[in-house]
């Protein structure tokens, strides 16, 4: 019942201060969607598929292209892309995209000069409150910060100081493992998204800053019934509730695969890449009701890795460089691939760009780029094999 009421909350269009129904207003005053299904779900014309996040004075963590009436929207998201051309090792070329995002219209002049932006798109939900379960020190043994067993993979844990104890712990959520609990997830989203406040971040007028000063003097939604804030802490173990209730993907490669695949999938092992894309870990303690641990199959050791200069985006985050990523779960592929193929998303990685499985293992690099070469020298119909094993996950 809490799932199915922490849906209703996740697909609920908010509206701005002040408005007749308590409870539902706060939205903004600058945002980027109304409700969290704009970003995470197929909501027509609302939906959202990129944003830009930033670090900049007067703009704040993210251009916020919508404002409620009487305030002005930051700017408007544009993105150009640059094509290159990658040469395979049989002689086969791959065009490869490249995004230069830009903010049209900026409504208060340009970055500055030290800003730093990056381009996201909303992460799958799928099987999050199963990561959830998995243990810390599973996560951080997998770690090799220093590549004690030189195979050049030197993964870090991602970590963040704890919010309630300021004590520093694991982070596992987020591109760049910089959030450790779906909570937090949670509440930051609502803040910067949609400019929502809540009991962890309690900023009525959300990503505004000092330089904003009409849209931090907007009326807000903050009440009583709400601790004081936008979004109860109720609502947010709600939210909660319902991102933990959503099943994991299903695999289609590990269960009755075709030779193709199975071939595919020992090409996989063969090239490193389970160095970081780990096939699973268990999931957390087993209880009376659960006596067995089920496995988490997200083919992702959950750490921080370089991905070479491609992929910076030079902007840290939490403990991650401007050169780091969280390994990317690779279970729901099959999926995602179908909503790239449909218009749902935009691309692969995190901004979108791969608009294809081939095009994101090329542009993996830093501490992937032997698993990346070995792929572009495979023959045809190796590639095609591993191809349908990951488009099988």
């Amino acid at each position: 019942m809490r799932a199915h009421v922490g849906e209703a909350i996740f697909k609920a269009r908010w509206k701005p201060a002040p408005n007749v129904s308590e409870g539902i207003d706060g939205l903004g005053p600058l945002y980027n969607a109304a409700s969290c299904f704009a970003c995470h779900g197929d909501s027509g014309g609302d939906r959202v598929a990129l944003v830009l996040r930033l670090s900049d004075s007067v703009y704040g963590r993210q251009l916020q292209d919508r404002a409620v009436p009487g305030i002005e929207a930051e700017g408007r998201l544009e993105v150009a892309y640059v094509t290159e051309t990658r040469v395979l090792g049989d002689g086969q070329t791959v065009e490869l995209r490249k995004p230069h995002p830009a903010i049209a219209e900026p409504a208060y002049g340009p970055l500055s000069a030290d800003a730093r932006v990056s381009l996201r798109r909303p992460p799958p939900l799928a099987g999050v409150g199963l990561i959830a379960t998995i243990a810390d020190s599973d996560i951080r043994a997998g770690a090799d910060p220093d590549d004690r067993d030189g195979d050049g993979i030197s993964g870090r844990a991602g970590e963040v100081a704890d919010p309630a104890t300021g004590q520093t712990v694991l982070a596992r959520f987020g591109w760049k493992a910089s959030v450790a609990t779906l909570a937090q997830q949670t509440s930051e989203a609502l803040s910067v998204d949609m400019g929502l406040s809540s009991a962890a971040l309690p900023r009525p007028a959300g990503d505004c800053t000092a330089a904003q000063s009409k849209c931090l003097s907007a009326p807000h939604g903050d009440t009583p019934g709400s601790g004081g804030a936008e979004v109860s802490e109720e609502e947010i173990a709600l939210l909660v509730a319902y991102l933990v209730s959503l099943p994991p993907p299903v695999s289609l490669a590990d269960a009755g695969a075709d030779e193709e695949r199975q071939r595919g999938r020992a090409l996989f092992g063969g090239l490193g890449c389970t160095a970081c894309h780990r096939p699973g870990f268990q999931a957390g303690a087993s209880s009376d009701h659960e006596p067995v641990r089920p496995e988490v199959r997200l083919h992702s050791d959950l750490l921080l890795h370089d991905m070479g200069e491609e992929l910076a985006d030079d902007r840290p985050e939490g403990s991650a460089s401007g050169r780091e990523w969280r390994t990317q779960p690779l279970w729901g592929l099959s999926e995602r691939i179908k909503e790239i193929d449909g218009g749902a998303i935009t691309g692969l990685l995190h901004d979108g760009r791969a608009r294809t499985i081939e095009e994101a293992i090329l542009w993996h690099g830093g501490e992937a780029e032997r698993a990346s070469g070995g792929y572009a020298r495979l023959a045809s119909g190796d590639r095609a094999a591993l191809l349908a094993y990951l488009s099988g996950l």
